[in-house]
């Protein structure tokens, strides 16, 4: 047991710059029991703390009983607008703790969880970290927001909600070894969720695994696979990568008409100069009633010839003047050499 003079002595070491310190105060202090709650909800609910000394406390309260001000410290960090990420999602996590009690205090701890998943307003991440906190809770409880979720405006959630229903667990490095759910969405679902933190080759067998299964497919059917190439596109290219460069010229050169808008997205982040061709000649034959398309089009087209410095000189872009007059407006983008 932990003196209580040496309470006040160990919480003061959350505020330590020192980690091992911290961490070393925080075993203590979760040993302390009940006694040292209240000066580790003041640190925690303190704004003017560091944002570490307020983790170290939450980490510390996680192994407190589960009284009411605990889950009052901890939802009023987890909800607050001003509060930091870091500080909120420790905070969940010790709600997460307090829901798996008895008592009023659990539901207390579940009702907060529940209204921050819920919330279209808080922050994705902390969404995230609260439907996380509900995995393993009674399902008759959870299953009613994962179905107020499905339809969620906020694309990463509902990945998240729908992974979880169709009990894909398996990380996207393990579906791509192991092989492709039949389902597109939940593919997708998988990559919105996990393809920030996949290995870029791994990805890149994605998009060629992805392109073998359109090719078994019907022209129909080839839709909401070739939705999720795209979306694996844009995933690459926003990690700066060409690694899969090669599928996304061969993929605007076959098609004229629309095409999931990830693709464009990734021509206009990391497309090069054989990107043109294609995209202008898509560009000349959209009808003008289809004006999305040739925004979409135009948009990328200009970013590639503003990164790539390519200027209307340019034998490509003569080339195209050339083969496609109506493009004139792209080339029009460039500037004069």
């Amino acid at each position: 047991m932990v003196p209580s003079p040496d309470i006040a002595r160990l919480t003061a070491e959350l505020s330590s710059t020192d980690a091992l310190r911290r961490e070393t105060a925080v075993a203590r202090l979760a040993m302390a029991g009940s006694r040292a709650v209240p000066h580790l909800v003041a640190i925690a609910a303190d704004l003017t703390a560091s944002v570490a000394a307020r983790v170290a406390a939450f980490a510390a309260l996680e192994a407190s009983p589960a009284v009411k001000g605990v889950v009052q410290a901890a939802a009023a960090a987890s909800q607050g607008a001003a509060a930091d990420d870091e500080v909120a999602i420790a905070a969940i996590d010790c709600l997460a703790h307090a829901a798996r009690g008895d008592g009023g205090a659990a539901t207390a701890a579940f009702d907060h969880l529940a209204a921050i998943a819920l919330s279209p307003a808080a922050a994705v991440p902390r969404r995230l970290a609260a439907l996380s906190a509900l995995d393993g809770l009674p399902e008759r409880h959870v299953q009613p927001v994962y179905e107020a979720l499905r339809a969620d405006p906020a694309s990463r959630v509902v990945a998240r909600v729908l992974r979880r229903q169709a009990g894909l667990v398996l990380p996207l490095d393990e579906l791509v070894e192991r092989g492709l759910p039949d389902d597109p969405t939940l593919l997708a679902a998988v990559v919105r969720e996990d393809a920030d933190g996949t290995a870029l080759t791994v990805l890149r067998r994605l998009v060629d695994a992805i392109r073998t299964r359109e090719r078994r497919l019907s022209e129909d059917a080839r839709g909401p696979w070739m939705a999720v190439r795209g979306l694996v596109h844009q995933h690459l290219a926003a990690r700066g990568s060409r690694i899969a460069l090669y599928d996304l010229r061969e993929t605007l050169e076959r098609h004229t008409g629309p095409i999931p808008v990830g693709f464009l997205a990734a021509a206009a982040t990391i497309g090069d100069g054989a990107c043109l061709e294609p995209i202008a000649h898509a560009w000349t034959l959209a009808p003008s009633a289809e004006r999305w398309w040739r925004d979409h089009l135009m948009e990328a087209f200009g970013a590639i010839v503003r990164r790539e410095k390519i200027s209307r000189g340019h034998a490509r872009m003569r080339s195209i003047l050339s083969r496609w007059p109506a493009a004139a407006p792209l080339i029009a983008l460039a500037k004069n050499s």
